[in-house]
This record gives C-alpha cells, sequence and structure tokens, in this order.
C-alpha cells in the first residue's frame, strides 16, 4: 500500500486530481452564471456538471498511465525514471492550482456579492427627471427555468404574485397581467413591448424549480433606454417562496424611488396564504388553469383547487379560486362533461365564498362571487352591495368592477353601467371581454359610433358576438354582412335560405310567421349541435317566441344583459318579459331603487318597458 501512495504521489496523481477539482469548480461556477445570463433550460447545466464529473476519474487515469516529456506525452513505461521529469510537471500542477482556487475564489466571492446587492445602472446618483409622478411598470411572465416544462404554471404564477403585489403600491401604475401575459412567447423587443402596454419600464426575470429548491432570477429595466435599473438572483429553499416576492417587489418599489426620485411607497408585505408549499404549487397550477377560461381546463381547475384544499384546509385563497370557477363554469361547456347547472353553481360558489371569508374577511374576490351569486337569485340589493365591498376592498382588480357593471346592466341602468366598464377598461384594456360589454352597451343606448369602435377591439381579441353584430347589420339594412355573420352562426350555408329571409323583405305578420316557422321546423331536423339557436334567448325573442326566451333568460343569466338589445323592443313589450323581471327581481328592485330609462310604473301592480 505503502509503495502505490508513493507512486501516486510520484506519478503527480494527487495533484492532478487537485487541479481538477479547482478548475471543475471554476468551469461550474461559470457555466452556471453564463447558462442563467443565456436562459438556458435547466438541463443544460445537469450535463455541463455531469460531463465535468466524468471527466475526474478519466484525469486520474491518464496521470497514472501517461506522463508529460520534453518529446511531448509517452505512456509511463516507455520513460527513462534516470530522464523523467515529474517533478518539474508537479510544480507547474502546483501553480495550476494555485491560480485556479484563486480565480474561483475571486470569482464566487464577486458572483455572490453582486447578487446581495441590488445593480443599479450607472449614474445612479442622480435621479432621472420624470414629467408624470405616476410611474409605470409591466411585470412579463418570468422564463421557466426548470428541467420540467410543465411547471412553466409556476414560473407564470410567481409572476403574478409579485404584479399582484406591486399592484398595491401607492404611486405605480401596474399593467394588468392579461395584458402583460399577452406578449409571452411573441419575441418582440421590451421597447416594443413597453410602448404597446403604455408603460416605462419593464420587470422579467426566470424561475428554476428543482424538487424543494428555487432559483428566482428578476431585473427592472427602464425600457426607454435599455438600462438595467435592479438585478437580483435569489437560490432559496421553496419554503421561502413569499419572502422572495417580498423583497422583489421593495427592492422595485426602492430602485424606482432612488433612480428617479418619486414618491411611491414601501410594498405591501405578504402574508403566507398557506405553509404547505404542496397546496401551494398545486393552487398556482389551479389558477393558471383557470384563466384559460376553457371548458376542459375548468373542471381540471376545479380538481386541483381541491387538491390544495386537502392538502391545507384552512388556504382562503384555494377557496377563493373554486368559488370563482363555480361562477364561471356554467358558461364553458366541455366535451364528455354535463353542462354545470346555474343551481349547482351557485350553491358551491356561495358555498367557497363564505368559507373563503370565514379563513380571510380582507379578500375581495369572494365578495365579488357572492354578488353574482345574489344576483342570479333575484337579490339585487345585496348583490350591489356585495360587490361594491369587493371594489372597495381592492380597487385595481378589474373582475369586481366588470360584474358590478354587468350587474348594474341587467337592472337597464346602462348609462350608470358605463361608468363601472370605463373603469374596468382603463384597469385591463387588453381583455376581450372588456371592449366586448363596454361596446355592447354603447349600441344598446344608441351610441353606435362610438360602440364599433369597441366592438372592433373585442372581436380582433377573439370575442363571439355574431348575434349581436347580426342584428345590428339587419337593423342598418346592410343585409350582405349580415349573411356573412349568419354563415358563422350556423357554420355554413345551408340554414341561410331558411333564415335570412325572415329578414330580408316586407313581410305582414302571417308570412312572417310562416317563415320562421319554416326556419325552426328545419332547425329540428338537423344534427344535435346545429340546434343552438333555440337555447339562445336574442334569438327567440327577436323571432317571437317570446316563452322560450323567457325560459332561456332565467336558466341562462349570463344572456340577461341583452334583453336591453334594441331589436327585443317587441319582446320587452309583452308579457312575457314582465314575468321575466318579476320572476328575478327585478321589478321588486325597480320600486324600491328607481325605475331605468327603458321602463316606468303603471299603477301600484304593473309596469311597462319599451
Amino acid at each position: 500500500m505503502t509503495d502505490l501512495f508513493t507512486e501516486l504521489k510520484r506519478r503527480n496523481v494527487f495533484k492532478v486530481a487537485a487541479a481538477y477539482a479547482a478548475i471543475g469548480w471554476l468551469l461550474a461556477e461559470i457555466g452556471d452564471l453564463l447558462f442563467d445570463t443565456f436562459e438556458a433550460p435547466g438541463w443544460v447545466m445537469k450535463v455541463f456538471a455531469t460531463l465535468i464529473i466524468l471527466g475526474f476519474p478519466l484525469a486520474l487515469f491518464l496521470a497514472w498511465a501517461f506522463e508529460l516529456t520534453p518529446d511531448g506525452i509517452k505512456r509511463e513505461h516507455e520513460v527513462d525514471r534516470s530522464e523523467s521529469i515529474v517533478h518539474k510537471t508537479g510544480q507547474k500542477l502546483n501553480t495550476v492550482i494555485i491560480a485556479a482556487i484563486a480565480i474561483a475564489v475571486v470569482f464566487l466571492f464577486f458572483d455572490r456579492f453582486a447578487r446581495e446587492q441590488p445593480q443599479v445602472a450607472e449614474n445612479e446618483s442622480a435621479p432621472v427627471e420624470v414629467d408624470d409622478q405616476t410611474v409605470s411598470i409591466a411585470v412579463l411572465p418570468f422564463v421557466n427555468m426548470s428541467s420540467d416544462p410543465e411547471q412553466e404554471y409556476f414560473s407564470d404564477g410567481i409572476s403574478e404574485e409579485i404584479l399582484n403585489l406591486l399592484v398595491r403600491v401607492e404611486g405605480l401604475s401596474v399593467a394588468s397581467r392579461t395584458s402583460a401575459f399577452a406578449f409571452k412567447g411573441k419575441g418582440l423587443g421590451l421597447d416594443e413591448i413597453a410602448r404597446d402596454l403604455g408603460v416605462d419600464h419593464i420587470l422579467e426575470g426566470s424561475v428554476r424549480k428543482e424538487q424543494d429548491n428555487i432559483r428566482i432570477t428578476a431585473q427592472l429595466i427602464d425600457a426607454s433606454t435599455d438600462r438595467h435599473l435592479w438585478s437580483e438572483t435569489y437560490e432559496r429553499k421553496l419554503t421561502s417562496i413569499f419572502a422572495i416576492q417580498d423583497e422583489i417587489s421593495g427592492s422595485i418599489v426602492n430602485a424606482l424611488r432612488e433612480t428617479l426620485g418619486v414618491d411611491i411607497q414601501k410594498a405591501a408585505s405578504t402574508v403566507a396564504p398557506t405553509t404547505n408549499m404542496d397546496a401551494y404549487t398545486a393552487f398556482l397550477k389551479a389558477r393558471e388553469l383557470f384563466l384559460t377560461r376553457d371548458g376542459l381546463a375548468l373542471r381540471q381547475s376545479l380538481d386541483i383547487y381541491r387538491q390544495a384544499i386537502e392538502r391545507d384546509p384552512n388556504f382562503a385563497r384555494a377557496y377563493e379560486g373554486l368559488a370563482a370557477t363555480y361562477t364561471v363554469l356554467p358558461y364553458y361547456p366541455a366535451e364528455g362533461y354535463e353542462v354545470v347547472s346555474q343551481e349547482e353553481s351557485v350553491r358551491e360558489a356561495t358555498k367557497a365564498a363564505n368559507i373563503a371569508l370565514e379563513l380571510n374577511p380582507t379578500l375581495a374576490m369572494p365578495h365579488a362571487v357572492l354578488g353574482v351569486m345574489f344576483s342570479h337569485t333575484g337579490d339585487h340589493e345585496t348583490s350591489l352591495r356585495e360587490l361594491d365591498t369587493a371594489i372597495g376592498l381592492d380597487r385595481r382588480e378589474s373582475t369586481p368592477w366588470m360584474w358590478r357593471g354587468m350587474r348594474t346592466n341587467v337592472l337597464g341602468y346602462l348609462e350608470e353601467a358605463l361608468n363601472y366598464y370605463e373603469e374596468v377598461y382603463r384597469l385591463d384594456p387588453r381583455t376581450g371581454i372588456n371592449s366586448d360589454h363596454f361596446g355592447v352597451t354603447l349600441l344598446y343606448l344608441g351610441r353606435n359610433e362610438e360602440a364599433y369602435s369597441y366592438l372592433g377591439k373585442a372581436v380582433d381579441k377573439g370575442r363571439v358576438i355574431y348575434d349581436v353584430m347580426f342584428l345590428q347589420n339587419v337593423a342598418d339594412g346592410d343585409f350582405v354582412n349580415a349573411r356573412m355573420v349568419a354563415m358563422h352562426l350556423f357554420d355554413g350555408n345551408e340554414m341561410l335560405q331558411f333564415f335570412m329571409p325572415i329578414f330580408e323583405g316586407r313581410h305582414d305578420a302571417s308570412e312572417r310567421q310562416q317563415l320562421i316557422d319554416r326556419f325552426f321546423a328545419k332547425i329540428d331536423s338537423l344534427k344535435p349541435g346545429q340546434e343552438r339557436i333555440r337555447r339562445n334567448p336574442i334569438f327567440l325573442g327577436v323571432l317571437g317566441v317570446s316563452d322560450q326566451a323567457t325560459k332561456m333568460f332565467i336558466e341562462r343569466p349570463g344572456w340577461r344583459t341583452h334583453v336591453w338589445n334594441p331589436a327585443l323592443a317587441e319582446y320587452r313589450a309583452s308579457e312575457q318579459f314582465k314575468d321575466y323581471a318579476r320572476r328575478i327581481g327585478m321589478e321588486r328592485h325597480w320600486r324600491k331603487h328607481g325605475w331605468p330609462g327603458f321602463c316606468r310604473p303603471v299603477g301600484d301592480d304593473d309596469f311597462e318597458c319599451d
């Protein structure tokens, strides 16, 4: 054993091992920094580290079997011991070891020091002059650097959590999640994104999650100059995620305040919503699925929210998400699943919202959910009060404003509803549904030119409003465009010969009824799915099937804002409409709080609407 040790030492095997370890350590540090800078996937660093480790035994073998001589590399047994220069090679290896360790220590010190100090751009002591004291920022979705692409929901979720913290900072204008995340994967430059969003600063970053370890890199950029105002890297255990979110938001506020010389308050601290990290990651995944507004994804979201609740029964935000999902679920069918009834939606959403508020009374969204549920069940006074409470708790969240506008709209107070839609649009101008409701309400008020601008934006953003567009084209006498829209309504030309004659030309009541009867006879003969117009209360009302229109308006509350469509004036003058208004509590609300412009009382027990 002594002879082996002596021979290993003579052949510089130990020194090669030390040199390789020092150089490998240095290469690993440099690789980690470079791969992170160029946003390489997580597996790249793993492969790089594995190659360094596999090279170690190979280096030891080469040191044992070969020797460096003045004539080049030779096999060890071919070298005469009297001519060997292993002692000189050993001295060179000593130099390499010392140099590698020194460089690695300096690099490691610099890297750690840089991560602990906010990196402020040059001239940091001189605040930038700003014309407007409101500072604007967009939080772009952080890049998923984890080895598992399925972890993208986590990086998106962390980005949204940071955005939600910044939204609550007075003096800071933050682009909405929908607006900022719309640029995900588009490959646009930061200056172009900032210009489109109307912001001065961009926060971007990356997230790498490996088991219970997390690494988050974030950087704040002045979009007009491409200056990095601040950057930081956080390497922690997953249990520290809420503290990291606090640090990032606080550092951004400090960097903006010091660099721009503006007065913005300190970011609010995060109250950890749960101590169970499995529950939290499930919550983030469920929320991402919820935001897709896809029928299948929403049902998956329900299951994952329930998993989060099972892992932490006191997780208020998971109940909040469950309540919000049940609120929208009836409007998003999924193939292979039964349609969620309005009764189930009201029951489950109300239950989850109440539990969320018991656990955390400061949450806004459960109040908004309850506002919608009370509206569905005819208690409009309580509905509006709950929605106002939600707005008061979180004035920068657009959803309560939207739902408040819709409930106000349902009651016929369209001018008042516009005030809420305007605020929604100001908070989140890039979401199609916001342009949709704003434009439709303007249209129903007869402000067509203003309406067309918003409706065009809604269509550009994927909103399907073919029924409204069709009826407006008919009202304008534009039957060419009406036919084009009708093709989308019926997925092709087949039904147009039965549908369009109802609206084209002049018909007396008998002729028009014959055309309507012919149309419905054809509809009833079609394969399942084509008859969906029988569930559309707008067309049912326009075609004079008032009892069915009333049934659908009651069963499908999402349609109720459309009862004020100008094309439904005849339906609103019918007894069936009065039945609808009484059954959902509208008349009772009007008599107590005032009548909308469309309607007026007739004595103590009747009313009329145009």
